[in-house]
């Protein structure tokens, strides 16, 4: 089998214009999507085109070498063109020699090029201006508008110049330039490229001069295969930007054999009369792609399910084709749209939501009679029942925490119990979030004889690195489809210890944020603190059980749980037995949820913590019986004494499970 080696930031559009004209291809590139590896015969995945990476990943492909028939190479190079070299020197090259391409790229020779020519261009300097006003900084090596007014080093200065960004897309021989078609470019935010459609506003006369400009480029440089060049339509005419001496993204937008016509430099073709709009879909938030989603027909580059997309980065491409313009920009906003409520676009970040809280314990630390202290590396930890007595008011506060400030929760007196009256309450409109996406204590952490559970909202920032792609720590985030991204992280920890350095280095590195951006709160189990945030997780159970049930957890809309504060003990058996039996015993829920009655019910029913075999006597116990081992217990033990379930497009409401005040008086001890 003879193949061409596509080498690309992303290859996708190159093996997939390969694989629809008949040539078979392996690619080398940063995200092996899923459209490439479905073009693809094979792909390998490497972190940037250094000729380190290049170098290994050549590797795995060194006993077939003898089959690739050459390279095409796509964007990507503009930072490290001594790859190109490298792959020159062991395949035949499609395209530009690296020389050429280089040539091109810098921006001293190519901006003298245009002066030869008397080729119109925004004014341009190489030495900072005097006065900076309506000037751009840009980087000297780049590609699609990133590092604009951003990059520090290795900068060229040019005038601003408004006007509409377009291109034109061309093939070279070397001695002319075949135009395949004229261009209009949009942009994320100022400047980032994000989009381009075979449409151009140019008049006849400037699309004849633009032509004009490519054949004496072309001739100059030596330009061969597939290029683009971009340019700005302002008031005063037609301005060249710069030359992307490979294959651009307009190439997609044509039904026509160019990737044949990169090889060859031949152009054999009918033309076609639709017109096609690319869009990058950006993600406005961070977000994980939920298993099993749902792509549109007209959705490209697809990433991988549970692979995490962070804020500003691509998500995938929308390509959209009709008999006119508008049709086609308009396809490509209503898929844009469909995506967003696909994706649920609009949740919120549970760290940042929590920094208020955070800082009203910082702030209080004396009044609620909790301890802060900064660490050597920055972290802030906060004692609320080692050291420092904490209380009850400190707890609650915790608890509104390990909700991700997706809820309320409150302390009060009530008489639902015979003997404990002190209850806390808990309420969140989100309790999928609020409760599975923060609260739950998920992330195991362990170093030497310290190990702890890690809940509260930073465990929705916590990432580890599996088979080339960044994934969540907790594997339950996949299923949620939701990452958070902050400045901030907060994790509560349930311990009678201060983590160790070395955990809390995990953590931030984890989060992605340094040890002074992470707030660290530890409430042991046995202190009042402790047993008010463990107990504030009667809702908590409930949805872990409802998941476990194999419940839809889209179909719970909000939810509420009360269970009485239990006396502390010294003994942490004791007392975690006593946080548990809290709500085993006296938990109630409320539930509402979408959905048929019938299931609703059979949630109900299912959901008290009487239906588990382990059912009965106080947790303590249990856990002695179980040899200590968790693992050994029912696990569908750990839900609330009582729920009730709404099913809100009835009406109806179905309640099951009771309250036991007998086990609640002799776990508590009375």
């Amino acid at each position: 089998m003879n193949v061409w080696l596509i080498v690309a930031t992303s290859g996708r559009m190159l093996a997939q214009a390969a694989q629809r004209e008949g040539f078979d291809v392996w690619v080398i590139d940063c995200f092996a999507d899923v459209d490439t590896v479905r073009y693809a015969k094979k792909v390998i995945r490497v972190n940037s085109l250094s000729i380190e990476n290049l170098t290994v990943a050549l590797c795995e492909l060194e006993s077939k070498n003898d089959e690739v028939i050459g390279v095409v190479y796509g964007s990507g190079f503009e930072t490290c063109v001594e790859s190109l070299y490298f792959l020159a020197n062991r395949f035949e090259m499609a395209g530009n020699s690296p020389a050429i391409f280089e040539q091109v790229q810098n921006k001293r020779s190519f901006f003298a090029a245009l002066a030869i020519f008397k080729i119109p261009y925004p004014e341009t300097h190489f030495d900072c201006p005097a006065k900076q006003k309506n000037w751009l900084s840009k980087p000297l090596k780049g590609q699609g508008g990133a590092g604009i007014n951003s990059q520090i080093d290795n900068i060229y200065w040019q005038r601003f110049c408004d006007g509409q960004a377009g291109s034109v897309l061309f093939l070279a021989t070397g001695k002319r330039a075949e135009i395949i078609g004229f261009h209009t470019q949009s942009t994320h935010g100022d400047f980032l490229f994000s989009g381009i459609s075979n449409h151009s506003d140019l008049t006849h006369a400037q699309k004849t001069q633009i032509q004009s400009w490519l054949q004496k480029l072309v001739g100059h440089f030596d330009l061969r295969g597939l290029n683009s060049l971009d340019f700005m339509l302002a008031e005063k005419g037609c301005f060249v930007l710069e030359i992307n001496p490979r294959p651009s993204a307009s190439m997609q937008l044509y039904d026509l054999p160019l990737f044949n016509a990169h090889l060859t430099l031949e152009t054999e073709w009918n033309r076609v009369s639709d017109f096609s709009a690319y869009q990058i879909f950006y993600a406005p938030r961070s977000l994980i792609i939920p298993r099993h989603f749902h792509w549109l027909e007209n959705c490209h580059d697809l990433p991988h399910a549970g692979a995490i997309i962070r804020k500003n980065q691509p998500i995938c491409s929308i390509i959209a084709r009709a008999m006119q313009t508008a049709s086609a920009l308009e396809l490509v906003r209503i898929n844009t749209q469909q995506l967003k409520r696909s994706l649920n676009m609009n949740q919120a970040s549970v760290n940042k939501l929590t920094q208020p809280l955070v800082q009203q314990l910082i702030d209080n630390a004396a009044k609620l009679r909790v301890g802060v202290e900064i660490l050597e590396n920055g972290c802030t930890v906060i004692d609320a029942g080692i050291q420092h007595v904490g209380g009850l008011e400190a707890g609650r506060i915790i608890a509104e925490i390990c909700l991700g400030g997706m809820g309320t929760v409150s302390i009060s007196h009530s008489q639902y119990t015979t003997n404990w009256p002190l209850s806390v309450n808990v309420h969140t409109g989100n309790p999928v979030l609020g409760c599975l996406g923060s609260q739950y204590a998920g992330w195991s952490l362990s170093h030497e004889k310290y190990y702890a559970l890690g809940s509260g909202p930073a465990r929705a920032m916590a990432t580890k690195q599996k088979d080339g792609q960044t994934i969540p720590v907790e594997e339950l985030y996949q299923e949620l489809a939701y990452h958070d991204e902050a400045e901030t992280a907060t994790l509560v920890i349930e311990n009678d210890a201060i983590p160790p350095l070395a955990i809390i280095e995990k953590v931030a590195t984890a989060c992605g944020v340094s040890p002074s951006k992470l707030t660290i709160i530890v409430t042991p189990t046995s202190s009042l603190a402790g047993g008010v945030q463990v107990v504030a997780r009667v809702l908590e159970v409930a949805m872990h059980k409802a998941h476990a049930l194999h419940f839809p957890l889209e179909n719970i809309i909000d939810g509420s749980g009360s269970a009485p504060i239990c006396p502390p003990h010294p003994n942490f058996v004791k007392a975690m037995g006593r946080t548990n039996d809290a709500i085993l015993f006296a938990g109630q829920v409320h539930l509402f949820v979408k959905g048929s009655d019938e299931a609703a019910e059979k949630l109900a029913n299912e959901l008290p913590s009487s239906t588990s075999k382990d059912y009965g006597k106080p947790f303590a116990e249990i856990f002695k019986a179980c040899d200590y081992d968790f693992f050994k217990i029912d696990a569908m033990l750990f839900s609330p004494a009582s729920v009730i379930v709404t099913a809100v497009e009835s009406g109806k409401s179905f309640r099951a499970g009771q309250l036991d005040n007998a086990l609640l008086d002799l776990s508590f001890g009375l």
